[in-house]
């Protein structure tokens, strides 16, 4: 997912940056000079503050507001408000299971309100209600944004356009014909930061993952060490600088598109491990309270959980037979982008029972870890 962003991050800088000023400036050294800025974060532990975040969330937030009112003050489009674009009936067309990699590729992160349960007054309750809260007005807000997008364009036209060669600009022309060029600067600007705060955070998250996991034995120790200086897991945080570093020479030299090619197909499968993920999650759920369910009613830890599962173990089958509408790749690429997912949960599981034969007590500690603690 990281190694994905920062190339989108490349793309969205040099798009936005020569629109902006007319200078052009290759993708690939706006990626290296954000991941020597990530690199750099991570070694001194610096994240950006959530205030930071919601300034800019907001701001993203508010231009969209404006672009959607000024599509409908000109009362939509060349065919008007079109609401037939809103039809449950358009997911039954084929390749729909592209669509919705991206779709919940959205909505990662709407489960990070359960790590606040420790300060909140009552998380039983906070918690729960903050996640259906985020839930609810992401859902609402994107699908009341892309329905502004095609109305701006036409249903019939709206396709077309986003399959031509205009498609990537195709939100910031809309913005611009119908909000002003002020408007289509700022979403420029912002999507740039957008694209970068995501890359730190994927980059923070993965540089963790190696931290935790070498420190606790399952890869080299070497990964599970911290400077004595800034107390950051500084090597964990160089490797996951090589890999994205790595991903964007490779890029660069091959000549591929780091939006359709490293972005896309990257980003395909991080969505799709998330998926998988998410699905064992929701049977873990309900396998953790079948015998004992803490007072628990049971729709919330049986119903629940197994409808989420089936409901993912379908979408998880839609989109490996329709991957090639996202990646736009060949079979034999989307096989290969798919394999490795099978093949590392094998190989990671047969890992977790050997430990947990041979040492429990750091088996157990796997669920507990603290990847700050020194």
């Amino acid at each position: 997912m990281e190694v994905g962003l920062l190339a989108a991050f490349g793309w969205f800088t040099e798009s936005g940056f020569e629109d902006l000023t007319g200078v052009r400036v290759a993708w690939w050294i706006w990626a290296t000079a954000g991941l020597v800025a990530i690199g750099v974060l991570g070694y001194l532990r610096v994240t950006l503050s959530a205030r930071i975040l919601g300034v800019a969330l907001v701001l993203e937030v508010l231009v969209l507001f404006v672009f959607e009112a000024g599509v409908l003050a000109h009362g939509g489009g060349p065919q008007g408000l079109d609401f037939g674009t809103l039809s449950p009936a358009g997911l039954g067309e084929p390749g729909v299971g592209g669509m919705f990699v991206l779709t919940i590729g959205a909505f990662i992160g709407f489960e990070a309100t359960a790590i606040y349960a420790e300060e909140a007054r009552r998380p039983e309750r906070t918690v729960p209600r903050a996640t259906y809260v985020a839930v609810a007005f992401l859902a609402l807000f994107y699908t009341f944004t892309v329905w502004m997008i095609i109305n701006a364009y036409g249903s019939d036209r709206a396709r077309a356009v986003a399959s031509g060669d205009g498609g990537a600009d195709m939100v910031f022309s809309a913005t611009e014909r119908f909000a002003g060029a002020w408007a289509a600067d700022s979403m420029h600007v912002l999507i740039i930061t957008s694209a970068f705060a995501a890359t730190l955070a994927f980059h923070n998250g993965a540089a963790r993952y190696f931290y935790a996991l070498g420190r606790e034995g399952l890869l080299s120790a070497r990964l599970g060490t911290v400077s004595p200086k800034t107390r950051a897991p500084v090597v964990a945080v160089l490797t996951q600088s090589a890999v994205a570093l790595g991903v964007t020479v490779v890029t660069m030299l091959a000549g591929a598109d780091p939006y359709t090619v490293t972005f896309l197909w990257s980003s395909g499968t991080g969505i799709l491990g998330v998926m998988l993920l998410q699905a064992l999650a929701a049977l873990a759920v309900y396998g953790f309270f079948r015998r004992d369910r803490r007072g628990m009613p049971s729709w919330r830890v049986v119903a629940a959980p197994l409808l989420a599962c089936a409901g993912l173990a379908v979408m998880i089958v839609l989109v490996c037979a329709d991957l090639d509408l996202l990646t736009g790749a060949s079979r034999g690429v989307n096989v290969a982008l798919i394999a490795p997912l099978p093949v590392v949960f094998v190989v990671g599981a047969g890992v977790a029972v050997r430990m947990r034969r041979r040492a429990p007590v750091a088996y157990e500690r796997l669920t507990t870890v603290d990847a700050e603690r020194a």
